[in-house]
């Protein structure tokens, strides 16, 4: 499969992973000076910990200690205090989830006897090792994390509740399904997917709240919204594409200078709701990121189709998303210079590096358009919300 920012990308996403690295060396070592006594001071796992930044871009942080992300990196600490939340949990990054019946309680954990105490006694608790996709190196959350609740913002920047352990048991067979199907079929993307966005969450909120909280307050997670009833493993290998894009892509440009003339927060669109009830403001860097989502979800939905992945209903489905992005793609090119000629406008906002990638993404839209175009050219859109919706969509488009 053709995935031309793969080497072009390489020497961008090093560079930014090791600016990142650096970065949080420095917080750490601000943090405790004496802090690489007990870490492996080399050891990149470390330092690619979604829990870490979460750590340190939080406000108010009642719910870990740092002490208790590195317990699992480190290579003392005995004992260490734990705070449970409301559940009665607690997650060690590289250990596990303790499940207890003491909600919001400081308790202590003896590595070396595998214990929990309250006090001197004792307590009861059941464990569960880090849930990892079967045959990657993938995480995923099962249970509601304190520290990422930071991200579930809606999109009046309001806290949400956000439902994560039935939807998760519900869908982990349709997102092992994808992952493994991307694995097979674009190696080259799942490698990215597996050193850049090693943690994922599946969660249920209604897409108006929010769709993705895709954030650097948790470098290194996918969230996938599954809340549509009829999702399978042709949505998941489609928003892992989307919400793994934004982790990596994350990294790709994390020193923004280097592809940006001007500020990324420069506004290149203004929408608003019809009732008037909200205005979202499309930046160059929101809108260099959503161009690198439908680079990615190109990617894998056409390997899925040229492979003979799917069966018959899955296939007008994946057709259909790709018809949906081939247009989505294409108006927010225009944003930057008409996708169909030459000349490239858009020098006016990136550098050389910025123009390099973004060449790649326009010409990604390019051959999906040539490629596809003909077959899905009569789908009627016309009744699609801002995300694809494959219920409305097959009343349209019925199956021949």
């Amino acid at each position: 499969m053709n995935n031309p920012l793969y080497e072009i990308s390489k020497p961008f996403l090093e560079d930014g992973s090791s600016k990142i690295i650096l970065n949080f060396k420095i917080l750490l070592y601000k943090q405790n000076e004496r802090v690489f006594e007990i870490l492996d001071f080399e050891n990149n796992l470390i330092y690619n910990e979604p829990t870490l930044s979460s750590f340190f871009n939080t406000e108010v942080n009642e719910c870990q200690s740092i002490e208790s992300i590195l317990y699992g990196y480190s290579k003392g600490n005995i004992q260490i205090e734990l705070f449970t939340d409301e559940f009665g949990r607690v997650y060690l990054p590289n250990v596990g989830w303790f499940l207890t019946t003491f909600q919001n309680e400081s308790l202590i954990f003896d590595k070396q006897t595998f214990t929990l105490k309250k006090g001197d006694t004792n307590i009861n608790f059941d464990f569960e090792k880090p849930a990892l996709i079967e045959n990657t190196k993938i995480e995923i959350y099962k249970y509601s994390l304190p520290l990422l609740k930071q991200c579930y913002i809606n999109v009046k920047k309001e806290q949400i509740n956000v439902e994560i352990e039935d939807i998760t048991k519900r869908h982990l067979k349709n997102l092992t399904k994808a992952y493994h199907i991307i694995k097979e079929n674009i190696p080259t993307q799942f490698e990215l997917i597996e050193k850049y966005a090693p943690k994922c969450v599946i969660f249920n909120v209604d897409t108006y709240q929010r769709n993705s909280f895709a954030s650097n307050k948790a470098l290194g997670v996918g969230f996938y919204n599954a809340y549509q009833e009829d999702y399978d493993e042709v949505f998941f290998v489609d928003d892992i594409a989307h919400q793994t894009g934004h982790a990596i892509f994350n990294s790709m440009i994390y020193e923004d200078s280097r592809f940006f003339k001007v500020d990324k927060n420069f506004t290149l669109e203004t929408l608003t709701m019809p009732d008037g009830s909200l205005t979202e403001k499309r930046s160059l860097l929101v809108l260099f990121h959503a161009l690198y989502t439908y680079y990615s979800s190109f990617l894998c939905l056409d390997s899925c189709l040229e492979n003979n992945v799917f069966n018959t209903r899955q296939k007008h489905e994946a057709l259909g998303r790709i018809a949906f992005y081939i247009n989505k793609c294409c108006r927010d090119l225009l944003l930057f210079d008409n996708p169909i000629h030459l000349d490239t406008k858009a020098n006016q906002y990136f550098t050389e590096e910025g123009i390099i990638i973004y060449n790649e993404l326009k010409n990604k839209w390019k051959e999906m358009h040539q490629k596809w175009f003909e077959k899905v050219k009569n789908f009627d859109l016309s009744n699609q919300p801002y995300n694809f919706t494959f219920s409305e969509f097959i009343e349209l488009n019925p199956l021949k």
